[in-house]
């Protein structure tokens, strides 16, 4: 049975790089930490979870900061 998913793809990125140094990583690494930890079990379509979290983030420039194409950071904004 699978799993529904509890976070959205975006959510679960931001997930992943608040536990990162200064917030940042590749995006290789956020999508294993993704599957490691089953934040977002169920994909539709057979692009690999790397490149649909640079799509993802790239659809979401308040909440992600495209470093380069292999790279990306949260967000971050102080009051």
């Amino acid at each position: 049975m699978r799993q529904a998913n509890l976070l959205t793809l975006h959510e679960a990125i931001a997930v992943v790089l608040l536990k990162q140094p200064d917030w940042q990583t590749s995006f290789q690494k956020v999508a294993d930490s993704i599957n490691k930890r089953g934040l977002y079990a169920e994909r539709k379509g057979d692009v690999d979870l790397a490149t649909q979290c640079f799509l993802r983030a790239k659809n979401y420039p308040h909440l992600f900061e495209l470093i380069d194409r292999e790279n990306v950071k949260l967000r971050f904004k102080e009051k």
